[in-house]
């Protein structure tokens, strides 16, 4: 089929940009055939391309003479043609940009610009970042009620032990838990309590006085060595 025998559709919502319509051409002019063949249909007289037209037109300013098509040989209603015409740029799927950005991390420069592609066309907002990051550690949150005289008591040890105000939220390793958990536990069983705010202040108690003890030793020992 002749290019120049094809007639281009009067109107066309879909359109492209100088630089993208540019790109098509000399990917045309550098594979030497459409890629992708125009659909058309015979509109009275005249052969009219449904779906394609920007590509015939960039076929034709890059030297192509001829080119095969798919035509569609029932004859098609006006309304019919416009309908097929806009379902063809209206009905396309979408890129899932993680996908999208390692495929076009596989190319070369020159197979980039091929692409039509940007590094401009990926925002970090659409990619989803957690894939680009080292593991995240992981929180898990332990909720402990004080009764507020316990909580006065606790966070007096906690200033002594120079840590933060109970009011804050206080981080520790995962790993630790267990550890925690047992002196908890052990602390429970030797004094027979039960509630877990009264133990932890009474731990609390036994650290602060557990480190007095090791400031009083050290203390003795800088005496007995002056």
């Amino acid at each position: 089929m002749r290019l120049s025998d094809l007639k281009l559709p009067e109107k066309n919502a879909r359109f492209l940009k100088g630089a993208a319509f540019a790109q098509l051409v000399a990917n045309i002019r550098r594979d030497g055939c459409l890629t992708s063949f125009p659909l058309v249909n015979r509109q009275g007289e005249d052969l009219t391309v449904a779906s394609g037209s920007h590509r015939v037109a960039a076929a034709m300013k890059a030297g192509l003479i001829e080119h095969d098509v798919i035509e569609i040989t029932s004859p098609l209603t006006r309304e019919q043609f416009v309908a097929l015409q806009l379902s063809h740029n209206a009905i396309v799927g979408e890129d899932d940009p993680n996908v999208l950005r390692a495929l076009y991390d596989e190319l070369g420069f020159e197979w980039k610009e091929y692409s039509g592609l940007t590094d401009d066309a990926f925002k970090a907002e659409d990619l989803d970042m957690s894939v680009l990051r080292v593991e995240q550690p992981f929180y898990e949150e332990l909720h402990i009620s004080f009764l507020p005289a316990d909580a006065a008591i606790f966070g007096g040890w906690l200033d002594k032990l120079g840590k933060s105000k109970p009011a804050a939220r206080m981080v520790g390793a995962y790993t630790d838990f267990g550890r925690f958990f047992e002196q908890l536990l052990a602390v429970k069983h030797a004094t027979g309590i039960h509630n877990t705010a009264v133990a932890l202040r009474l731990m609390a108690e036994l650290a602060g006085k557990a480190l007095a003890a090791e400031d009083a030793a050290r203390s003795e020992q800088a005496d007995a060595g002056a």
